[in-house]
């Protein structure tokens, strides 16, 4: 499974401020009185954030004046920041014969999610102030336009002199982040400062994350961390709340734990947002997408417990299009590892239809559900067409080296070389080039194994790349050329090695022993550049008396050890002295020596056993210890066959309780004399 990571966040957007406008809507002076408390009183429920007793009273006067507008639009504003955004835009639709309230509509389509409606309605307006401005960059952010976004915010940037800009540096920045996502690097990354806030500081690691910097993006999302808590503690924050705005942050942290091989740590930390069941879907789903990740095909329940939390339709909204693609690319996969064919089917159908950009990891799906059912030729075959048409060269390469296993699989190493054969420039890749040659020399053709090799040398020596590729492709080739017993074409391969490394003496080395077989003049030259040999601490004698054939080891272990003494006697092995043969005082030459002289005395051939009471009665005999007559008798086959068979008795388990010993008194002794 590709590991999903957390998404972006920016600031969210500002709210249009209330409009009171206490001059030009009255004609009467009882009116302009009324309508200056009015006012005055809603200031002071703006301040105490009583938004619904504002619409209380403004509810109450808006009859009395109709033609006050401004009533209408404060009434609108308070419904926003109450967060019932379709009662505010049903309230506009009432209103809109008397003022269009543009912008107000415009943030309302914004809010309930129709983002295409609302960017009309703001290109639809001719002077459009700094608010639509930065309402339409926060509508292109939510619409992935993301180059026209960016370009926008700087020039909000430059032209705006209030207390947002931090702000929209935070905005800035997530857009930042997201360019860099789709390899749009070109743009610095901001420095952090003193003063800038934790959101900023948030999305400064998420820039980082994306150029491959995880340290320190994990090192910025600690101290984001800690800025967070203490700004939210200095504005008399509940613990709640807190927790609450540390979950991105936490989700963040533990991709990073993740993508730098920490998966316990990054488990850990996934499951205590899990446990703390924030608010933020968007932060569960990732948080549970992860998990589902790193615990891959163990604890399947557990799995499609978390999956469950990512199939809302409210994610659509919270999830950008890349992640909810990572999100039903993983839907798909877990089914598939846990054999669920057949509703891998049905989601990667989905997918194919939704995200047609996703076809590469589409087939590799359906590939691997044929080649598990077994039908190998069929997945060979849907890989082959795809390949084929393919014009993407990254797909096409996964693709094929795919269908390459399963033919090599069905033992078809022809067809495999054809398709490695068929990849373009990708074929000149090293571990291309490995492949093929191997392929090549399974089959004897080692001709086209030589015909690849230089063809990607040639390749190499236009894109001037270093020489450490071209190194390597010349040392094989001469190896290969030295295999197939062809030392002149090796000859010139570790000369053109010789040119790019003049102090490796190894191939200097391997130079003068291709050119010994073919021209030993030329080796002789060569072998005056090697350097001379420095023998003053060499012990000759050593080395001469030393087999080499025996290997390194014992080599060490064979060298003497020096004599500090300077003796030589001490080194010197002292010889056994050869002891004189004692011959017994009756021995005669001309009489052979008896053949039975080794065996003991009762095995020879003329031993006769003492006859005596003793022997009789106990019966024991020469021989194994142990050995007697009435044993032998009782084994005896003969006998064994006459007598009845006896009754088997089962044997007690293990766990059957021990068999208690008879008394002694059950058995009759024995009466003298009978």
């Amino acid at each position: 499974m590709d590991f999903e990571k957390s998404g972006k966040r920016d600031v969210s957007c500002t709210l249009p401020t209330m409009v009171m406008r206490k001059d030009s809507f009255a004609a009467i002076m009882s009116k302009i009185s009324i309508m200056n408390s009015v006012f005055s009183e809603i200031e002071k429920l703006d301040s105490a954030e009583e938004y619904k007793r504002i619409i209380k009273l403004v509810e109450k006067h808006i009859p009395q004046f109709p033609e006050e507008l401004s009533l209408v639009q404060t009434k609108v504003v308070c419904l926003i920041h109450l967060n019932q955004i379709e009662d505010a835009y049903n309230y506009i639709l009432k209103n809109e014969a008397a003022q269009k309230f543009t912008f107000e509509k415009a943030y309302c389509l914004y809010r309930l999610n129709r983002s295409e409606e609302s960017l009309e309605l703001i290109n639809e307006e001719p002077n459009p102030t700094p608010s639509f401005k930065e309402l339409k960059s926060q509508i292109l952010y939510k619409l992935e336009r993301y180059n026209e976004c960016f370009d926008m915010y700087r020039d909000i940037i430059k032209q705006s002199k209030d207390s947002f800009t931090n702000e929209r540096e935070s905005n800035l920045t997530a857009v930042i982040s997201q360019l860099s996502k789709l390899g749009d690097n070109k743009y610095d990354i901001p420095t952090v400062k003193q003063h800038n806030t934790y959101e900023f500081m948030y999305n400064i690691a998420c820039v980082l994350i994306e150029r491959k910097e995880i340290e320190k993006a994990q090192d910025l999302l600690d101290q984001a961390a800690k800025s967070c808590r203490n700004t939210l503690e200095e504005e008399e924050a509940t613990e709640e709340e807190i927790l609450e705005e540390l979950t991105t942050i936490k989700v963040q942290g533990a991709y990073c734990l993740q993508k730098l091989g920490r998966d316990k740590e990054a488990q850990s930390e996934y499951t205590d947002v899990l446990k703390y069941k924030p608010k933020d879907i968007g932060s569960l789903a990732i948080a549970s997408n992860n998990l589902v990740v790193l615990n891959r095909e163990h604890n399947v329940f557990d799995s499609k417990k978390k999956l469950k939390s990512t199939l809302s339709d409210e994610l659509t909204h919270k999830l950008n299009t890349w992640q909810l693609k990572k999100v039903m690319l993983n839907h798909c996969r877990f089914a598939l590892i846990t054999n669920q064919l057949d509703q891998c089917t049905q989601l990667s159908n989905n997918i194919e239809k939704k995200y047609p950009d996703l076809i590469e990891d589409i087939i590799l799906i359906k590939a691997v559900m044929l080649w598990r059912q077994n039908k190998n030729f069929e997945a060979i075959d849907l890989l082959k067409k795809f390949v084929y048409k393919q014009e993407n060269p990254t797909a096409k390469l996964n693709c094929t080296l795919v269908a390459v296993k399963l033919l090599l699989l069905e033992k078809n190493t022809n067809e495999a070389i054809t398709l490695l054969e068929n990849l373009g420039e990708f074929k000149y890749k090293l571990g291309i080039v490995s492949t093929l040659v191997t392929l090549y020399l399974n089959v004897d053709n080692f001709k086209a194994a030589s015909d690849l090799f230089n063809d990607t040398l040639s390749w190499y020596s236009q894109k001037e790349v270093d020489n450490s590729k071209i190194t390597i492709l010349l040392k094989q080739l001469a190896k290969l050329h030295l295999r197939e017993q062809d030392p002149k074409e090796a000859a010139k391969r570790l000369t053109r090695l010789l040119e790019l490394n003049p102090n490796n003496k190894k191939f200097l080395a391997q130079l003068i022993i291709a050119y010994t077989q073919f021209d030993p003049e030329k080796a002789q030259m060569y072998s005056k550049q090697l350097p001379p040999l420095d023998l003053q601490d060499t012990d000759i004698d050593l080395l001469e008396n030393t087999n080499w054939m025996m290997g390194s080891k014992l080599i060490k272990k064979s060298t003497l050890k020096p004599d500090f003494a300077g003796s030589k006697t001490e080194v010197e092995k002292k010889r056994k002295k050869k002891r004189k043969i004692i011959l017994p005082k009756n021995f005669n030459p001309d009489v052979p020596p008896n053949p039975e002289r080794w065996l003991p005395r009762h095995e020879r051939t003329g031993y006769r056993k003492k006859k005596d009471r003793r022997s009789k009665e106990t019966g024991i005999g020469k021989g194994t210890q142990g050995a007697s007559n009435v044993s032998s008798e009782q084994f005896n086959i003969k006998n064994i066959a006459a007598q009845p068979k006896p009754q088997t008795a089962q044997v007690p388990s293990e766990n059957a309780p021990r068999l208690q010993h008879r008394k002694g008194g059950q058995y009759k002794k024995k009466k003298k004399g009978k």
